[in-house]
């Protein structure tokens, strides 16, 4: 499962607390919970239904310089959020969005862009539960799904504090949209806005200088 730049630009544009408990749902490979681990002193607890990616993340995990503050979980959301999990200081996710959409043939695939085992009703209700009183809460989404994920953020008492508008190009509708809540209500929330691509084709400065501290082009 390759790293796409939905987890690189979430990752790189989130600021974690120093210290506490982080959380990423549906680590993957694990990159956000490494990029978390380069951007703070926090323990880190990365969960994935999938097996074989989180083999994957433990090793990823094994072989950084922050191995002892990363773990690594092979369960849902769901199950670890009944099961006496810790209250977590920042919860960050790149959650799957397609719902009733066509499948491609590769289950995991599937299972990692396709909501059918975890809802946009599920993650917000697990969410809740699992933040502390002043926790944050970040992730990505595609424009459309995004609008409902902060209505039902606001149902379960959780606030847009800032967001991100991702354009593909110049004069193309809006791709991503990075949020972030807390229990706290933000009177005028932050918005910004980045271009993805020059009119070359190229990933545009504004990008770059975002990613910079992760990767290098």
């Amino acid at each position: 499962m390759r790293t796409g730049t939905d987890a690189m630009l979430l990752g790189a544009w989130v600021k974690p607390p120093s210290t506490g408990i982080i959380l990423d749902i549906g680590t993957g490979c694990g990159v956000l919970a490494l990029m978390m681990a380069q951007h703070s002193e926090a323990t880190i607890v990365a969960i994935d239904p999938d097996l074989p990616s989180i083999m994957e993340a433990r090793n990823n995990f094994e072989h950084s310089q922050w191995s002892d503050r990363l773990t690594a979980l092979h369960t849902t959301l769901q199950d670890f959020s009944t099961n006496a999990a810790p209250l977590c200081d920042f919860i960050i996710t790149n959650p799957p969005y397609f719902s009733n959409s066509l499948k491609s043939p590769f289950a995991r695939k599937n299972s990692a862009r396709h909501d059918d085992g975890l809802s946009l009703e599920e993650l917000v209700a697990d969410v809740t539960s699992l933040l502390s009183e002043d926790g944050r809460f970040a992730l990505i989404l595609p424009s459309e799904p995004a609008k409902k994920c902060h209505l039902l953020c606001l149902e379960s008492g959780l606030h847009l504090s800032q967001r991100m508008s991702v354009y593909p190009k110049a004069e193309a509708p809006s791709g991503r949209t990075l949020m972030e809540f807390s229990r706290r209500k933000v009177t005028q929330p932050s918005h910004t806005e980045l271009t993805m691509l020059n009119a070359a084709g190229k990933f545009s400065t504004a990008y770059l200088n975002l990613t910079s501290r992760f990767h290098r082009f």
